[in-house]
């Protein structure tokens, strides 16, 4: 019910008004006295190393978590995981896959949250239960790379910020993972203290929701494909061009309709369609072209990703995900210098791997020019080097080899001593 109301228009106007920051920052305060004093009963309980509740952020069934649920589910027998999530729909819909799936707060939700040994998520432990974790032992997937500043890094220019908002803001944010995912030793230099997590506890492997991109891109678990109507008209479809934008922190909505529907007749004039999805942190935009399918909002992104042969985005690492099976990247930046001010970034935008668009019409014409020539926009050794900043080692089976890190996580070692995802990099498209 709280996901839902999370999601309202009114809700959403009001929290971006006052600022997002600003209110999770003043939940926090009010819930921290009772979290101290539940921790305290808590970490005294026995808890069970072989079971592993997961979760994502908004109760969805999404990102790195849902599938390294999936193969923890299906091929490591020795280990119980249970799924928590707030909505009803997700839990029977798993449950009808054969998984093991409970509701938060019901019975065997609360059970398995105070029993697990480990707590494994895509954003934070709350996406699971923030109450009852402490004793457990928490690893965080996270769902990006650090295009942008995420958590900590946000806004920083390198100079000590004070002031009492700022401590007060510290003080009531959740506590850092035990471990946390950083696929290479750039993103653990990024992350590492943007999240508040040593570098020996960042694990340089890659990410689940991106094994399938590897193996199979047409081919996503079952249980991650929500929607079959949206999946079949994308799948029967050619060309398709996904767009998918970034989370701005100060919007309610998404994009405009008309940039939706401008892509939509450029996709049209070359008998193609268009994906869009927005961050299931806004609204999306209002589209009736018969050219876009809006994949919802609780869709896991990545199921749809290996349909598209062109993605247009902004700063999202969707991107980085999506140059994994080597295919054109178009980016919109029309706002990066406010975006550069208020988030900032960990790489410069201008040089990410694929054609840079600073206005609607540059926009249109470079997706246009892609559609009628695939080879307008050649694969670059310089791409490769990119990935391999971004992504370490990762060539896939980074599901087999997180499995192996939870069954010890403190034997993973410290960064560049990892263990390396096995298999082939995928052939360009």
């Amino acid at each position: 019910m709280l996901s839902k109301v999370r999601q309202w228009r009114v809700v959403r106007l009001a929290v971006r008004r006052v600022g997002v920051h600003r209110v999770t920052a003043v939940a926090g305060l009010v819930q921290a006295p009772l979290l101290a004093i539940l921790a305290l009963v808590l970490r005294r309980l026995p808890r069970n190393d072989r079971l592993v509740v997961m979760g994502s952020p908004l109760d969805r069934f999404a990102d790195n978590a849902a599938y390294l649920y999936v193969y923890l589910s299906e091929h490591v027998p020795d280990r119980q995981v249970v799924w928590v999530s707030g909505s009803i729909d997700v839990v029977r819909r798993l449950r009808s896959h054969g998984y093991r799936a409970e509701t938060r707060w019901s019975r065997g939700g609360i059970m398995a949250a105070l029993r697990a040994g480990t707590f494994v998520y895509s954003g934070y432990c709350s996406d699971i239960n923030r109450w009852l974790w402490p004793g457990a032992t928490t690893v965080s997937l996270w769902h990006g790379l650090p295009i942008k500043r995420v958590e900590g890094a946000i806004g920083r220019d390198d100079r000590k910020v004070g002031g009492l908002l700022h401590r007060l803001a510290q003080a009531a944010r959740e506590r850092p993972p035990d471990f946390l995912l950083a696929p290479s030793e750039f993103v653990t230099r990024c992350f590492s203290p943007a999240f508040g997590v040593p570098p020996e506890r960042c694990w340089q492997l890659g990410y689940p929701r991106n094994d399938h991109l590897l193996a199979d891109p047409a081919k996503p678990p079952a249980a991650l494909v929500w929607h079959e109507r949206e999946w079949a008209r994308l799948s029967s479809a050619r060309p398709v061009v996904g767009l998918f934008l970034t989370w701005r922190d100060g919007r309610v909505n998404d994009t405009d309709s008309e940039l939706v529907q401008q892509l939509a007749e450029v996709c049209s004039a070359h008998g193609g369609v268009l994906a869009y999805k927005a961050h299931y942190n806004v609204a999306a935009a209002e589209v009736r072209s018969p050219m876009c399918v809006t994949i919802p909002a609780d869709a896991d992104l990545h199921a749809y990703l290996g349909l598209c042969d062109v993605l247009v985005t902004d700063y999202s690492s969707i991107a980085l995900d999506f140059l994994l099976i080597r295919r054109p990247v178009v980016y919109f930046m029309p706002d990066l210098e406010h975006y550069a001010a208020t988030r900032g970034f960990e790489v410069d935008p201008l040089e990410l791997p694929g054609v840079v668009t600073r206005d609607r019409e540059t926009l249109m014409a470079s997706l246009d020019r892609i559609l009628a020539d695939p080879g307008a926009l050649p694969w670059q050794p310089l791409y490769d080097r990119f990935l391999q900043q971004m992504w370490g080692s990762y060539t896939g089976h980074a599901s087999e080899t997180l499995a192996v890190a939870l069954a010890a996580p403190e034997a993973v070692g410290a960064p560049g001593a990892g263990m390396v995802s096995r298999g082939a990099a995928n052939p360009a498209h």
